[in-house]
């Protein structure tokens, strides 16, 4: 998508304002953003922090001295550079920094898991993705607990779900 203000570079910056219950989408690339001043209005929006996003993240993280490590293979984003700038570089971020990121979503929005509605079209595949951990954490708990016969129909059912969704 085309940042909205310069037509020309991609949208980084993505901004969603209600007001009298009338909803603007906004995108605008970096630049726009911060010349445009919805960057610095962003940051005012939380006042209560009483500081800027990538203080914040590292905060919440524990990562006051960033610990070298962890790179994305998508993007190149580094561990240090999430603490710095408080943004993903990509939907593959979150896999990568999941450890990390994780208590910081959980403080933000209550849990990890997305339970907010989907695209029509993702909607069968997120349900039966759901399903999958589901049996999938119900069949390590029956292994352990030595429920064995348990197990292997969990483990049939989990195999038959995989394959439906192979052929999908």
């Amino acid at each position: 998508m085309l940042c909205q203000n310069c037509g020309q570079n991609e949208a980084t910056r993505h901004y969603q304002t209600t007001v009298n219950n009338e909803t603007r989408q906004t995108h605008l690339c970096a630049a726009c953003a911060a010349s445009t001043g919805f960057d610095a209005e962003f940051h005012k929006s939380f006042p209560s922090f009483n500081f800027g996003m990538p203080a914040l993240v590292s905060d919440m993280l524990g990562l006051r001295a960033p610990r070298p490590g962890g790179v994305c293979p998508n993007c190149g984003l580094r561990l240090e550079d999430l603490t710095r700038s408080g943004q993903v570089g990509c939907a593959g971020c979150y896999d990568v920094f999941a450890p990390a990121l994780g208590p910081y979503i959980r403080r933000l929005h209550g849990d990890v898991k997305h339970t907010g509605r989907v695209p029509a079209g993702l909607a069968p595949e997120m349900e039966r993705r759901r399903k999958l951990e589901g049996l999938e954490k119900e069949l390590r708990e029956s292994i352990q607990t030595q429920a064995f016969e348990r197990a292997a129909e969990l483990r049939d059912e989990i195999t038959k779900i995989k394959a439906e969704g192979a052929r999908a």
